[in-house]
């Protein structure tokens, strides 16, 4: 398994998470059209086409790149929900 730290919103702090080594969860990409796993539900999706998550993060605080239905389907209602925007 591969760790990563995902952030909670409702905890305002950072907890251990794992995706499995097959994955290949990126941050950065110099070629737009690589193939990547996005770091929420493992789909395949092109680095190009991908959001930054603002969930899953390096130690640094770089985002990894998360598809797009996860980034507004989960992401962005769990932010709204906690800011109340």
């Amino acid at each position: 398994m591969i760790q990563l730290r995902k952030y909670n919103e409702r905890k305002r702090q950072y907890e251990p998470y794992e995706v499995p080594d097959e994955w290949h969860v990126s941050c950065y990409e110099t070629d737009m059209g690589t193939m990547v796993n996005c770091c929420q539900c493992g789909r395949e999706v092109r680095y190009g086409e991908c959001f930054t998550s603002m969930q899953v993060h390096t130690p640094m605080g770089m985002g990894y790149a998360v598809c797009e239905r996860c980034y507004f389907d989960k992401e962005v209602p769990e932010r709204r929900e906690v800011e109340g925007w």
